[in-house]
């Protein structure tokens, strides 16, 4: 049987804290965080970005020309924040406006597939 080690996981996640990502979260379908790091000051809204991605999975808005969509990237007045499913849990990261899409983009695909396969092994 396999268990989380959270400083381990919050530290992958605290990885990705950097050029204008100020919050990276693991949470389960309900929203509630398994693991996050967040830079001191600011107030991710995860639960809110887990029920937008579980909403339209469950839509079957999803499916994009047959095949399931691997995320959500989603911009906002005040920054940006991309979604998507990390094994059976959602991943959310949170950039300023001035991110660029392909950094915040490729952040997100990496760092959910270092984070894929030790999640998959609690399922």
């Amino acid at each position: 049987m396999s268990i989380l080690k959270p400083l381990a996981l919050q530290k992958a996640l605290g990885q990705g804290n950097t050029g204008g990502i100020y919050a990276s979260l693991l949470l389960n379908h309900s929203g509630c965080p398994i693991a996050q790091a967040i830079i001191e000051g600011e107030k991710p809204a995860g639960s809110i970005a887990t029920h937008i991605w579980k909403t339209h999975c469950h839509s079957g808005d999803a499916m994009k020309g047959g095949e399931l969509m691997e995320y959500m990237l989603i911009e906002c007045e005040k920054g940006k924040v991309i979604v998507g499913g990390a094994a059976q849990y959602v991943l959310c990261l949170f950039a300023r406006v001035n991110v660029e899409s392909g950094i915040l983009t490729t952040k997100f695909t990496v760092l959910r597939d270092f984070l894929k396969p030790a999640l998959k092994s609690l399922m």
